[in-house]
């Protein structure tokens, strides 16, 4: 049986090589695992009520109507992952919003590289707004940029 003694002698003659501290290095396709979001957005809708999960996702994958197909799950309660086959399918998506789901709005958004979809922030939708009867003196860009951060961020 060893000493504890003994022990301590060979623990304090223990060390590390030049050669054996090198920096990890990781090997194999990393990207592909790192950036497996791309294809995917993030959204919820805006209601504090109950949705029928079922239908919402029979809906919007009728309306979408990605050329690839799309993949739709629910991560949370109201929050889902929208996962695209196809670039352009994603990007028409986001071009063509805001969307809406039985008169209620849905925030979507992109995964950044190596986010947890789960941790997007949801918090802001991009619309437009129609102003009628401006006076014709009002109808310049400086005057709509201060009209759109009024209602919000422009």
């Amino acid at each position: 049986m060893a000493d504890f003694e003994d022990i301590d002698v060979q623990m304090a003659g223990l060390g590390i090589e030049e050669e054996e501290n090198e920096g990890f290095v990781l090997e194999g396709d990393i990207e592909e695992g790192a950036n497996r979001y791309q294809l995917c957005l993030v959204g919820r809708l805006l209601t504090e009520k109950n949705v029928n999960v079922r239908a919402f996702k029979s809906k919007i994958a009728d309306v979408w109507k990605p050329t690839m197909g799309i993949n739709i799950k629910e991560l949370d309660n109201g929050i889902f992952l929208f996962q695209f086959f196809h670039k352009e399918d994603m990007q028409w998506v986001m071009k063509g919003g805001p969307w809406s789901f039985d008169n209620i709005m849905m925030i979507l958004e992109p995964i950044g590289m190596g986010e947890n979809p789960t941790k997007v922030k949801l918090w802001s939708l991009k619309i437009w707004i129609q102003i009628h009867d401006l006076p014709m003196g009002l109808m310049m860009e400086s005057i709509g940029k201060q009209l759109g951060n009024f209602f919000g961020v422009y």
